[in-house]
């Protein structure tokens, strides 16, 4: 019996989309202790729940440029709305951390998607090395 799970497309976009909602609402809702143990570590949460999301959706999509674009504009539009809260602030390093953290997933989305091509190509004796 094969142990690789497979999950449907229709599984993946609902964890995908529940990732999300979990960003939008840690963002926007009043925190009642901090967050940061160590000094800047909330940025290293931003960086890495951009990477996460974005990497997650990059696999679900046929456009991934729109991917990449949705998660910069999303990380703009929460900092803009935190600002007009009474209990959160806009902070250009927040910004600057979710934009690395889309980028990044792209680059190693990117980077991945060549290594797959590259181990497809066949070897000089005529085997696919993919297989």
């Amino acid at each position: 019996m094969d142990s690789t799970m497979v999950i449907s497309n229709r599984m993946a976009l609902l964890i995908g989309w529940m990732m999300v909602v979990t960003v939008f609402l840690l963002s926007l809702l009043p925190l009642s202790s901090p967050v940061g143990i160590v000094q800047g570590g909330d940025k290293l949460g931003h960086l890495l729940a951009y990477f996460g999301m974005t990497y997650w959706f990059l696999h679900l999509s046929m456009y991934p440029w729109r991917v990449l674009v949705l998660f910069l504009l999303m990380g703009a539009a929460i900092e803009v709305l935190q600002s007009l809260t009474d209990y959160r602030y806009f902070e250009w390093a927040d910004l600057l951390a979710n934009g690395i953290g889309v980028l990044v997933a792209y680059v190693v989305f990117v980077w991945a998607k060549l290594q797959l091509k590259f181990i497809s190509i066949k070897s000089p004796g005529g085997n696919d090395l993919g297989t």
